[in-house]
C-alpha cells in the first residue's frame, strides 16, 4: 500500500484558511472564557449565597455535560428561543462558556495559592480593594497557574474541532470535506493531525515566551 499526498497540495490555501478560523475562535473564546471565569471564581466565593450557588452550579453543569450537548443547545436549541447564531458565533459561545467553567476552577487554585500576608499587607498600605485584586491577588495568581491555563488553551483548540458538527468551515470541517472530493483518508487525516499538533506546539512556545516577558520577576523554569 502506497499513499500520496501530492494531490493535496492543491488545497493548501483551504486548509490555511480552516486553520486560521480555528486558532481564531479558540483565541476569542480562550480571553472572553477567561474573563467570565475569574467573574464566575468571584461569585462562587461571594458572601451572598444566591450568587454563590448560582455561580457553583453553572461551573458544575458545564464541567459535567458534553460540549457536543452544549454547543447542539446554543446552535439547535436557542433558535425556539428567537435567538438565531450562525455557526461561526454558535461555536464561539459555546467554547467561551465551556471554558469558563475550567478557567473559573484554575482562577481558584491561583487565587488560593496567594498568602493571605499579602492581601493584609496591601491594605494596610492604604490600596483600594480595586488595586489590592489586580496587583496582589490576580497578576500572581494568573502567573501560579499559567501554565494550567495553556494546558487549557491547547484542550480548546483541539476542542474547536466540535464546531464541525454545526458546518462552520474551521480545520476539521475542511478536512472532512477534502476527504470526501479525494477519498485519500489517510493522507488528508494525517496532514489534518500534523497541523493540530504543530499548531499546538507553536501555542505552547507561544504560551512560554509570553510568561517569560510578562512574568519575569519570578520566571519558572520548565522541564
Amino acid at each position: 500500500m502506497t499513499f500520496y499526498f501530492g494531490d493535496l497540495l492543491d488545497y493548501a490555501p483551504v486548509l490555511a484558511a480552516a486553520l486560521w478560523t480555528s486558532a481564531s475562535i479558540t483565541l476569542v473564546a480562550m480571553a472572553a472564557g477567561s474573563t467570565l471565569g475569574v467573574a464566575l471564581y468571584l461569585g462562587k466565593a461571594a458572601r451572598v449565597p444566591v450568587v454563590s450557588h448560582l455561580c457553583r452550579a453553572y461551573i458544575e453543569v458545564f464541567r459535567n455535560t458534553p460540549l457536543l450537548v452544549q454547543l447542539y443547545l446554543i446552535y439547535f436549541g436557542l433558535p425556539e428561543a428567537g435567538i438565531n447564531l450562525n455557526p461561526l458565533w454558535a461555536g464561539i459561545v459555546a467554547l467561551t462558556l465551556n471554558n469558563a467553567a475550567y478557567t473559573a476552577e484554575i482562577y481558584r487554585a491561583g487565587f488560593e495559592s496567594v498568602p493571605e500576608g499579602l492581601r493584609e499587607a496591601g491594605h494596610a498600605l492604604g490600596m483600594t480593594r480595586t488595586h489590592v485584586f489586580r496587583h496582589i491577588l490576580l497578576v500572581p495568581a494568573t502567573r501560579n497557574v499559567f501554565p494550567a491555563l495553556t494546558n487549557q488553551f491547547i484542550l480548546l483548540f483541539l476542542a474547536s474541532s466540535i464546531a464541525s458538527i454545526i458546518g462552520l468551515p474551521e480545520l476539521m470541517n475542511q478536512i472532512l470535506n477534502i476527504n470526501n472530493r479525494t477519498y485519500l483518508t489517510f493522507e488528508v487525516l494525517a496532514v489534518g493531525g500534523l497541523l493540530y499538533f504543530l499548531t499546538s506546539g507553536l501555542l505552547v512556545l507561544a504560551s512560554r515566551a509570553s510568561e517569560a516577558y510578562f512574568f519575569r520577576w519570578g520566571a519558572r523554569k520548565h522541564a
